[in-house]
């Protein structure tokens, strides 16, 4: 049985849980559960975290979840990192769709130099000195 913020609720903060949410009211902050589901009339201005997320409701900011649905009376203002992602007629979207979730950032990353050396020589003091 989730845990259920009803529509006569409204939380300023981080709510998180380490099973089920639905969300019926407001919510100013960040969302983690486990199954995410945001009620038609619900309202969650931050970040949504989630194995799964199903959004009936409106979102302004972001979805981070492996398996993302969105209902035909979603709205969406913000970008979606997920790996599998359904969208029904009717929703609204502003934002990217980021097929990303899970995967580790493709960026290289600098690694010092052998030995911790470095120089800082331009072209003129190298010349300089033959």
């Amino acid at each position: 049985m989730p845990s259920v913020i009803s529509k006569t609720l409204k939380i300023k903060g981080q709510l998180e849980s380490s099973e089920d949410i639905q969300i019926d009211g407001d919510i100013e902050g960040d969302v983690r559960g486990i199954n995410v589901k945001i009620g038609q009339n619900a309202k969650v201005k931050g970040t949504v975290y989630g194995d799964e997320v199903e959004l009936a409701g409106t979102i302004e900011g972001k979805i981070e979840s492996k398996k993302v649905t969105l209902t035909g009376t979603a709205r969406m203002t913000g970008d979606i990192l997920h790996q599998d992602i359904k969208i029904d007629s009717g929703a609204f979207i502003s934002g990217s769709l980021k097929p990303e979730y899970g995967k580790s950032d493709s960026k290289p990353t600098l690694k010092p130099v052998a030995g911790g050396a470095s120089a800082n020589v331009s072209p003129l003091s190298a010349a300089a000195r033959e």
